[in-house]
Formats: C-alpha cells, sequence, structure tokens
C-alpha cells in the first residue's frame, strides 16, 4: 500500500457495500466519509482507532501491512490452529511456490532490457514481501499443527523417542532463540 488513503479505499472495496456501507458501519453518511478521506470542508484524516475500525469492519489487513511496511516490516498472519491440518499445510506450500514464481517471473522480465528501474524494483519487492510472508505463514503452521499434535499425545514412536532423549527440545530452542 501506498498511502494510507489507498489503505481506506482498498478496506472500502472489500467490504460489501462499498464506501457507503463503510460509512455506515462508521455511523457517518457518505459525504462525511468522503470529507475526512479527501480533508475537504475543514476535515481531519480519519483517526487511528477509526482506521482500525475499518480493517476490522472489512475483515482486511490492509492497515497492519501498511504499518508494516512503513517500518520495513513484514506483515504475516498467525495461522489459526482449528484450522490446520495437512491438506491447508499443502496448500500453503503450494501458495508460498507460487509467490516464488512470480517474483522470478518478475525479475526475469525485468532483467530483458539489462536494467531493473525504480518501479520494477518496487514490483519486485512487493511481490517478494508478499513471498517471504506466504513461506513465514507455511513454517509458522507447520510448527504449529505438529506441536499441537505432539502436545496431544499422537506424536509417532520415533519423535516421542527424539522428544524424550532431549533432541527435540534443543532443536525447538534453537528455533525460538
Amino acid at each position: 500500500m501506498v498511502d494510507l488513503k489507498t489503505v481506506v479505499k482498498a478496506m472500502c472495496k472489500a467490504y460489501p457495500g462499498g464506501r457507503s456501507a463503510m460509512a455506515g458501519a462508521l455511523g457517518m453518511t457518505e459525504t462525511q466519509f468522503n470529507n475526512n478521506l479527501y480533508e475537504k470542508n475543514g476535515c481531519r484524516f480519519f483517526e487511528i482507532v477509526e482506521l482500525e475500525a475499518m480493517e476490522d469492519i472489512s475483515g482486511t489487513s490492509y492497515l497492519a501491512e501498511y504499518f508494516s511496511q512503513r517500518r520495513g516490516g513484514l506483515f504475516v498472519d498467525v495461522p489459526q490452529l482449528e484450522e490446520l491440518d495437512q491438506v491447508e499445510l499443502f496448500s500453503k506450500s503450494m501458495r508460498t511456490a507460487a509467490h516464488r514464481g512470480h517474483v522470478d517471473m518478475i525479475i526475469q522480465s525485468s532483467l530483458e532490457d539489462g536494467v531493473i528501474d525504480e518501479t520494477e524494483a518496487e514490483q519486485i519487492m512487493k511481490y517478494h514481501r508478499r513471498h517471504l510472508a506466504a513461506r513465514d505463514a507455511e513454517v509458522r503452521a507447520v510448527l504449529a499443527l505438529f506441536r499441537k499434535k505432539r502436545k496431544a499425545g499422537k506424536g509417532d514412536a520415533p519423535s516421542v523417542q527424539l522428544e524424550a532423549s532431549g533432541a527435540l527440545t534443543k532443536q525447538c530452542g534453537a528455533i525460538n532463540a
């Protein structure tokens, strides 16, 4: 996301009914909403609590992504344990591979003239962040799913033996360090 106005527009687009429905959900008229969005008629831009409410209402994470990117960070959704199974892990793996492939295709296309200009670099980094976020979500899902199974006593004999030997504890400790 480039700026907060773009973020607000994206959240409105994601919400059924668009901008007018978002305005109503915030207790505003569409005119008041637009005045805040475009800072017209002496109106100030939305306050942070209003932006957070829009994100909650729209069910998106655009605001969190904006703030993460603003500070050079990476926004990653933490997987929900109830939703995880091996089919979901496979799906996450495929998404990660697709994101990486997309980054590689953009790089290849950008290199056709032998130079990567600023616009191409921004596009590469945009999709690179998406790839890294997908990979992080995939790894977290694997850890969450299999830690859950082990805690529930569903681990197989070799993993139970490794855990008893301390190997898994040491290995997990290195990951969390």
